[in-house]
């Protein structure tokens, strides 16, 4: 893929690459995950291509502005059993991959830097043996693949009369998220396709094969350039996507007092009428809860003359702690594990 990059913007690359490095303490000491922490700051991988684009479900473009820049730390999500489980399947949806389609798969134990734009790098799953392509491996929720609508049925293969795996259908409908991400390693590679991997629910195996789109990866690539260069390295934040973002962007108040403009005033007083709304709704919500749950009784399920469960009332226990006699009975420990949580608080 062909893309003009000036040479005054590979040494502004690369002299933005020594700084990052010399901020970073013991830098060249670092090893494992604080090493893989700290090189995420060197380049746009393929995870981060679609918050920057807009497009990533939970995460947007200032987070991985904070990120790159050195501004927060990224997020541990190792904690999380989705992602710990991904990580520990990885190995179990690549054997599979390998069984289905007979072909040999290998880890990639190293970055990879695009020969052509050094800010784009990629850590891949596993690379397909003898062939140029990508394998990308993924775990994904049962209910999400069934209800999401963004994951098509999988290829489809069969085997020829040499015991050949012959590939009679291709699919290529998986959520955008992953679809930037195989995009992005292809053009980090030069490679032309990419086979994404999925375990679904644990028990159902299908794959996908994205292939190179010229069209869409130059679109891409300008908007990573722009990223990389307009916002990162000149260290401007990109616009914020939502609240989350204003909150991360102006965390403290000046303490000065600006006057509306007509637009903003107009926001102002819709906001009022929705709140209204909103209230008068709730009561509405309250009223029809009480005479429901006043015609249920001590019966705990409410269906339709077919069957089909409406609600439920049904008892249940819950445990939750009782502060108040815990800074009462243990005023010290409370003391040790209380503090203070600071935030913007915005009234309208």
């Amino acid at each position: 893929m062909a893309m003009k990059v000036k040479p005054e913007e590979l040494k502004q690359h690369d002299n933005y690459i020594i700084r990052v490095k010399a901020s970073i303490p013991a830098y060249a000491g670092l090893q494992g995950r604080e090493k893989f922490l700290a090189d995420r700051r060197l380049g746009i991988g393929g995870s981060d291509v679609a918050a920057i684009l807009g497009v990533h479900p939970h995460k947007t473009a200032l987070e991985v502005w904070a990120e790159k820049t050195g501004k927060v730390e990224p997020k541990d999500l190792s904690n999380i059993e989705a992602v710990h489980f991904g990580n520990e399947l990885e190995d179990v949806v690549a054997r599979e991959y390998m069984r289905r389609t007979l072909r040999e798969v290998r880890q990639v134990n190293k970055t990879m830097i695009c020969k052509a734009q050094p800010w784009l790098v990629g850590n891949l799953d596993r690379r397909v043996v003898g062939l140029k392509r990508v394998l990308e491996l993924k775990t994904a929720d049962k209910m999400v693949v069934q209800y999401g609508k963004q994951w098509g049925k999988g290829n489809v293969y069969s085997i020829d009369d040499q015991g050949n795996v012959i590939a009679v259908i291709l699919c290529d409908e998986v959520p955008d998220t992953y679809l930037l991400q195989c995009l992005h390693y292809m053009i980090v590679t030069g490679w032309k396709v990419a086979d994404l991997a999925v375990l679904i629910g644990g028990n159902q195996y299908r794959d996908y094969t994205i292939k190179f789109n010229e069209q869409l990866a130059s679109a891409v690539c300008q908007r990573l350039k722009d990223f990389w260069f307009n916002n990162v390295i000149a260290d401007v934040a990109p616009e914020p996507q939502n609240t989350s973002d204003l909150d991360m962007l102006h965390a403290q108040d000046n303490g000065e007092v600006i006057e509306a403009n007509n637009e903003v005033l107009e926001l102002v007083e819709r906001n009022k009428e929705v709140k209204q709304q909103m209230k008068s709704l709730q009561q509405e919500l309250n009223s029809n809860s009480f005479e429901i749950k006043n015609y249920m009784g001590s019966n705990s399920v409410l269906t339709d003359s077919t069957g089909k469960k409406l609600c439920s009332w049904k008892y249940q226990t819950a445990k939750r702690i009782d502060t108040t006699a815990f800074k009462e009975n243990e005023p010290l420990l409370a003391a040790q594990y209380t503090k203070d949580v600071e935030s913007r608080v915005f009234r309208a």
